[in-house]
């Protein structure tokens, strides 16, 4: 098994309020990786983006819902890493 850190760029694409938000988000995935299986349990992320800025462009949004929307965008980006790459894997 060998340890793998990947970065991984993606964004969010937001319409508020009859304009369109584009957040730039990078995340860092560290896993094991054994042949092509993906060790999920010891795999861990780290969500990078300008959570202030993004809070205040988008004021009718819970601070929750906000979170929510990222997390569902890096879950989609990081599942498209790792299908492109053909590795086996379970939700990081």
């Amino acid at each position: 098994m060998i340890w793998v850190i990947d970065k991984i760029k993606t964004r969010l694409v937001l319409d508020e309020a009859g304009r369109l938000l584009d957040i730039p988000i990078q995340v860092e995935v560290e896993y094991g990786l054994d042949g092509t299986r993906v060790q999920t349990s010891s795999a861990s992320k780290k969500i990078y983006f300008n959570r202030p800025a993004l809070l205040k462009e988008c004021p009718g949004r819970t601070a929750a819902e906000l979170d929510r929307l990222v997390d569902e965008a890096v879950r989609r980006a990081i599942e498209s890493h790792f299908s492109t790459r053909g590795y086996l894997f379970e939700e990081v």
